[in-house]
This record gives C-alpha cells, sequence and structure tokens, in this order.
C-alpha cells in the first residue's frame, strides 16, 4: 500500500502546506519523504491495531450472543421438564414419608423403580428412553438429600 492509499488526501494537502511553510522542510526532500514515510507508517500501524480492536469486540459479542442464546434455550427446556420435576417430587416425598413412618429408608434407585412400576404409565416423562433412568435417579438423589434435611 502506498503512502497516497495510506494517508488521506486531506492530510496530505495539509502536510503539503506545512512543508511549503517551512523553509529548511521544503528544500530537504530527503526529509519530506521521511516524514511522509514516518507518518505512512503510523497510519498502518493504527489502522492494524484498530482492526484487532474491532475484531475482538466482534468476537466478544458473538460469545456474549452465544452465552445469552445458550441461557435462554437452558430456560426453555427446564420449563419443559420443571412440571415433571414438580409431580415427581410430590410422588416421592409422600413414598419418603410412609417409609419413614414404616422405620424404612427409601433410597433413590428404589424409588425410581417403584415409580417405572407403578406410575410412569400415567404420566408423560420428558427425558429420553436411552437416558431415562440415569435421570430419573439423579433427580431421586437431590430429591432424597433435600428430604433427609427437611427431616434431620
Amino acid at each position: 500500500m502506498s503512502n497516497k492509499e495510506l494517508i488521506p488526501l486531506k492530510s496530505l494537502r495539509k502536510l503539503d502546506r506545512l512543508i511549503l511553510q517551512n523553509k529548511t522542510l521544503f528544500s530537504d526532500k530527503e526529509l519530506q519523504q521521511k516524514i511522509i514515510f514516518w507518518a505512512g507508517e503510523m497510519l498502518k500501524e493504527a489502522k492494524e491495531e484498530w482492526y484487532d480492536i474491532y475484531a475482538t469486540t466482534i468476537d466478544a459479542v458473538v460469545i456474549q450472543d452465544r452465552k445469552l442464546e445458550a441461557q435462554r434455550r437452558a430456560e426453555i427446556k427446564d420449563a419443559k421438564y420443571a412440571p415433571f420435576r414438580e409431580y415427581f417430587k410430590k410422588v416421592q416425598q409422600a413414598k419418603f414419608i410412609e417409609m419413614h413412618k414404616r422405620g424404612q429408608k427409601l433410597s433413590a434407585s428404589d424409588f425410581v423403580r417403584y415409580f417405572l412400576k407403578n406410575k410412569a404409565q400415567s404420566v408423560d416423562i420428558p427425558y429420553k428412553n436411552s437416558n431415562l433412568q440415569n435421570k430419573l435417579n439423579q433427580l431421586a438423589q437431590a430429591n432424597n438429600r433435600e428430604f433427609k434435611k427437611a427431616s434431620a
């Protein structure tokens, strides 16, 4: 990129006026070329820095947008599963209290087996069949921890 392409025309005209008004600069063509070269290099570095800042800003905006989109999707997914989780928790809590009154403990896996055998046909379970038992176990374990804290 030549200096004429790098330095805007308006700035080159101002530089020409400065050179014409200064007798030393006007008579020293080599110094004029050095000044023009320096100005061109300075502008080139400034443009590169601006492009870096611009790219970094765009990257940050894209990353933030992706985070917000992921949060939005997570909220939608959570809303889809929330009614089932509440139903599952109520059934588990009733069974937990029943077993507690008998003096027995209800493990998460025991409750999942009970739920799948007795209650699963009457409710739509939003988890995929391939991962159903694992997800129900995780949910039952979290519920059991909560019930134990509440009863302690």
